[in-house]
């Protein structure tokens, strides 16, 4: 192109002027093929051509191309139309259209904008021309987040860390101390491109600020932290109060739980716990069936035992006596005494009243209604126990067996042994 051409151009971006004499160019001129803005503000696309006829009739189409192709803006038929999308409200031509001035503005500009922008001329009849640029969006360091590592302590090593989640380009980090005296850290101590500074070998003159500063083209921001080392014996009070804090949670927290399980296990017992109170049986199991005994409960107990089948074919004997029954507390022990006034015929016989002692005479207490003594008859006799009619007084009665007397020699004058069940101070049989 001529130097006059490049002097309209000039003439035409000064003067913002749409008034423009045929020049000799057969594509869009840019005067930069590369642009850079920081995030948030506006940018000029500079763009201009060489119209060779009407340029009314001339069609002007900006399109986007990045992550996806996407028209920006346009001017056909006298009018200016605008894509539906994120540039939407955000562009517009530099100048009124129609003119030779192709140059848009992009309000608060965002990282997305980054990418190719291509302006097409289409003129009627004619080749179209076009032309490109690229714009870089660059995005400042976003506030850093500073953080420490290690355990403060003399003698001890602790590294200093700062970084940032956004930045374009990427953002460079740099140590200095700011109290009590000023300091700068280099490499290897500093690390820029990570944001690490390495201290060894603590003093206690070390401690102090420190401040981090992550910067790039585009902004610049820091952060700071407080370094302050301890001596070791402050760090052991430190770690073990810490520690006993934590063993004292936890001894609280198992207590708790113990205390808790005991009151379960408790209330689980109790609701588990099984009472009786059952009456003794009105029946013994163990009476035989051919007894043809009879047994009443009277509280718990025997109060009479009936005859045996044997009382029918009661034998006769010659030796009358009179059997003291036993007491409900006994259990098969019967005392046999002759009548008054009656010889026995037993006397001279092997084991009787060997001694020589007449047998002691009991008398039965006298009734409840203060009548005669009752005399009970033996099954020998044949004359059955009666059942009493409700409970009795227990009178307890002394019970005394002859010693003279040997078990052959009652079986043989025909006494029959009766089992009697003792009551057990619960009230049940035994």
């Amino acid at each position: 192109m001529e130097i006059g051409c490049w002097d309209q151009l000039i003439q035409l971006q000064l003067s913002g002027s749409g008034d423009w004499a045929p020049c000799d160019t057969r594509k869009v001129e840019m005067p930069s093929r590369e642009m850079e803005v920081v995030k948030g503000q506006m940018v000029v696309l500079q763009a201009w051509y060489s119209p060779s006829s009407d340029i009314s009739q001339n069609t002007v189409i900006w399109h986007f191309t990045g992550n996806d192709s996407k028209q920006v803006i346009n001017f056909s038929s006298g009018k200016v139309g605008h894509g539906q999308n994120e540039f939407t409200n955000r562009v517009s031509f530099s100048v009124a259209m129609p003119s030779a001035n192709l140059s848009i503005y992009i309000n608060n500009t965002q990282e997305t904008d980054s990418g190719l922008y291509f302006c097409h001329v289409i003129v009627p009849g004619g080749h179209g021309i076009s032309g490109e640029l690229r714009l870089n969006v660059k995005v400042p360091p976003s506030p850093p987040l500073c953080s420490m590592t290690g355990n403060p302590v003399v003698k001890g090593n602790v590294t200093l860390s700062c970084q940032s989640s956004q930045g374009k380009p990427a953002p460079q980090y740099k140590w200095t101390k700011a109290a009590p005296t000023s300091e700068v850290f280099f490499s290897p101590m500093q690390n820029e491109r990570h944001g690490t500074l390495r201290l060894s070998n603590l003093t206690k003159g070390m401690s102090g600020k420190y401040i981090c500063r992550a910067s790039n083209t585009a902004g610049s921001d820091s952060c700071s932290i407080n370094l302050e080392v301890i001596t070791s014996s402050n760090a052991g009070m430190i770690a073990a109060a810490t520690l006993g804090s934590v063993v004292g949670l936890v001894a609280m927290v198992l207590i708790l739980i113990f205390i808790l399980k005991r009151r379960q296990d408790t209330e689980e017992e109790m609701a588990n716990e099984i009472k009786e109170d059952a009456q003794a049986p009105k029946r013994v199991s163990w009476a035989k069936s051919n007894t043809g005994s009879d047994i009443v409960s009277k509280n718990g107990t025997l109060s009479s035992i009936a005859t045996s089948p044997r009382s029918q074919d009661q034998p006769k004997f010659p030796y009358p006596y009179s059997p003291i029954s036993a007491s409900d507390t006994g259990s098969v022990i019967h005392a046999y005494q002759l009548r008054p006034g009656t010889a026995c015929s037993l006397q001279g016989l092997p084991g009787y009243n060997m001694g020589g002692t007449p047998l002691s005479k009991h008398k039965r207490p006298p009734s409840a209604n203060g009548g005669p003594p009752q005399i009970l008859r033996s099954h020998a006799v044949g004359t059955p126990l009666k059942r009493t009619e409700g409970p009795q007084p227990q009178v307890p009665t002394p019970v005394t067996v002859s010693p003279q007397i040997s078990s052959s020699t009652l079986t043989r004058t025909g006494a029959v042994a009766v089992m009697v069940p003792a009551q057990s101070q619960a009230g049940s049989l035994v």
